[in-house]
């Protein structure tokens, strides 16, 4: 199948590239996610019709990206969790309890946006990457800390 990718796809090309792939993989992977469009007479007419405006377009939404990035490169999150012993954690850090925390500080971040290769489990400072638009990444500054537990 042909298609007309939307935003840059690791592996696959660039934004606005027509690209073969399996129709399987575009209909249930990149058509859902908005990432690709079917690539018919008629899109093919418009895409070359509209290029320019559709890459203004794009290099204005990678500015705006590359703003939230340094914005959450210069910030510093605090999680608590319960400690079991040895700065070890009781449960661990995911990737959607920083995202969690990010929204709460007014980032519009998904969980999916968030790369841990695995869930924090000790106190400490971590540098976590976060991928904000394609070939936008920052890297977020994440304290786990031990929760005090208020003694009545």
């Amino acid at each position: 199948m042909e298609i007309i990718l939307k935003a840059d796809v690791q592996h696959l090309g660039k934004l606005l590239d027509v690209v073969q792939v399996k129709s399987g993989y575009a209909r249930n992977f990149l058509f859902p996610r908005n990432l690709a469009m079917p690539a018919t007479r008629e899109a093919k007419r418009t895409l070359e019709k509209n290029r320019e405006a559709m890459e203004a377009l794009f290099r204005k939404e990678l500015a705006a990206s590359e703003d939230i990035a340094t914005k959450i490169s210069a910030t510093q999150i605090t999680i608590e969790r319960s400690v079991v012993e040895n700065e070890r954690l009781y449960g661990s850090v995911s990737s959607s309890d920083i995202a969690a925390s990010l929204k709460a500080l007014g980032f519009n971040i998904a969980k999916r946006q968030i790369v841990l290769a695995e869930p924090i489990k000790q106190l400490g400072n971590y540098s976590v990457p976060v991928k904000v638009f394609s070939g936008v990444e920052a890297t977020l500054s994440v304290w786990v800390t031990n929760k005090k537990e208020g003694k009545a």
